[in-house]
């Protein structure tokens, strides 16, 4: 793999350009990496390195919430660069041949930076005594598979039907060897593995099982064990195990994993990740619109409303930047795909997520989205603003509503979170393909603006998606098995060659 070749020599400059001033780069890299991992606290900064790296503009920063929103079939893709995603023309230009390129390298980059925490970790340390060593190299260790797991979703061959498919690397070493490729059954073996691995690591060491998620800074100052809903806690690993054993086909595994962290979690006078309260969500000075409460995992970037809201969903952006649902004339906006989106306009994601803008001359206004627009003028006093949700509380219904054998029982949990999002009406599954139904309407409301939905059609090899450029309720558009699958970049195709 060309960029192993310099991932390793990098870890200190990511962790020193990602994390400010915790420390200083030596002239030798290698003597950095020793230096770096003589302490735990060197252990912390290396692991906070790799979560600063999350909210890359590369990864899960402005390309899950603007490319894979377009190639999800949510907004439309106006222009030459916003339409080549929205229709899957993954090379059409520099822009997109850049965009995935990136993806592929900084996912990479920071899997190795896992790997040499992992190698670090050891099976024992003694710079890791007591939880510490279990805590550091489980986090590492999900996230190597949270990686992947990605990695496989985007450039991986749709899995039913292409297991055994060449898809992509997974790379477990931190030196300089180049690592083959592996088929789409391996990758998703060794992501299970990690995430098994990672589980038996943190059920004895996260903080999570006795302060909760804890989401305030310590009053000594050192938050190490703080802010669990930013980490790999312990129960977004067990979340992400039953996305990745359903996107596998292996449903009732996944359905045992999703339905145990809805007991554990939801406790009635106990509750670890509540659903947000529509008062919350509503709040008028303000508004919690990622529903943060129920966030199990997320990335932190706290430039989201400057680099993110403002480069793809503020209203005052050019037709050709801005991403948001078409729509028929200025006078009716409740109409079209936004009406057969949300069909209860009681709908706390209808009622939160979508703003009108009135133009200037007031003749004009459309339907924004504002999941991630600032609510303060300083932006301080809301905790969650900064929040790029990544693993919420709500997929765990969606995944045991889809597994379970029980059409009543699929009913139930799909109306336990309409009800939350203070739905009026309820649903009801009178066949298999009536559930299937149901299940997709409610992840296309629950997941927008997060990146999931074009993984969701690809797990499903959907032969019939929703069309983002037409306005009118029920216009589709047909995909292929190709079409799901983004080439590998060039200069990664070119050295393996």
């Amino acid at each position: 793999m060309k960029h192993a070749i310099r991932f390793h020599s990098f870890i200190v400059l990511l962790i020193a350009c990602s994390c400010e001033s915790w420390i200083d780069v030596t002239p030798s890299d290698r003597v950095s990496e020793r230096m770096l991992f003589d302490s735990r606290d060197g252990f912390l900064k290396a692991l906070n390195g790799v979560y600063t790296g999350l909210a890359d503009r590369a990864i899960y920063g402005r390309f899950t919430l603007g490319p894979l929103e377009l190639m999800g079939q949510y907004f439309k893709g106006n222009g030459n660069y916003n339409g080549a995603y929205s229709q899957y023309r993954y090379t059409a230009n520099d822009v997109t041949l850049a965009t995935f390129s990136n993806y592929w390298t900084r996912a990479y980059f920071l899997i190795v930076n896992c790997n040499i925490i992992i190698d670090r970790c050891g099976e024992a340390n003694p710079l890791l005594p007591g939880a510490w060593h279990g805590l550091i190299k489980g986090e590492a260790l999900a996230l190597r598979a949270f990686l992947h797991l990605d990695l496989l979703r985007l450039y991986g061959p749709v899995y039913p039907g292409g297991e055994d498919n060449e898809s992509i690397p997974y790379v477990t070493n931190s030196n300089l060897e180049i690592t083959p490729l592996n088929t789409a059954r391996e990758v998703m073996r060794a992501i299970v593995a990690d995430l098994n691995g990672a589980l038996a690591l943190l059920k004895d060491a996260d903080p999570i099982f006795e302060n909760g998620v804890a989401n305030s800074s310590s009053a000594d100052g050192d938050n190490s064990l703080q802010y669990r809903q930013y980490r790999m806690n312990y129960y977004a690993v067990k979340a992400l195990l039953a996305r990745a054993l359903l996107y596998a086909g292996e449903k009732n595994a996944a359905l045992e994993h999703a339905t145990a962290i809805i007991d554990e979690v939801q406790q009635p006078d106990n509750e670890l990740f509540p659903f947000v309260t529509v008062a919350a969500a509503t709040n008028t000075a303000t508004p919690d619109r990622v529903f943060s409460t129920e966030v199990m995992f997320a990335a932190h970037d706290q430039y989201i409303t400057s680099a993110v809201f403002n480069q793809l969903y503020l209203p005052l952006l050019e037709t050709n930047d801005l991403l948001t649902f078409p729509f028929q004339n200025h006078n009716t906006l409740y109409t079209g795909r936004i009406s057969e989106l949300y069909t209860d306009n009681s709908d706390v994601r209808y009622r939160t997520w979508w703003g009108v803008y009135t133009t200037t001359d007031a003749n004009n206004k459309f339907n924004y989205f504002r999941k991630y627009e600032a609510v303060t003028a300083n932006a301080t006093s809301d905790k969650f603003r900064a929040m790029i949700p990544l693993v919420r509380l709500s997929e765990m219904y969606l995944i045991a509503a889809e597994c379970t054998p029980s059409l009543e029982e699929a009913d139930r949990l799909l109306n336990v979170l309409r009800e939350k999002r203070a739905c009026s009406s309820l649903l009801v599954s009178s066949s298999e393909t009536e559930r299937m139904a149901n299940v997709t309407a409610e992840f296309r409301r629950e997941f927008l603006g997060e990146g999931q939905m074009f993984y969701f059609y690809k797990r499903l090899a959907a032969e019939i998606i929703p069309d983002a450029a037409q306005w009118q309720a029920g216009r589709t558009i047909s995909m292929l098995p190709g079409q799901y699958v983004v080439p590998l970049p060039e200069n990664e195709t070119e050295q393996r060659n």
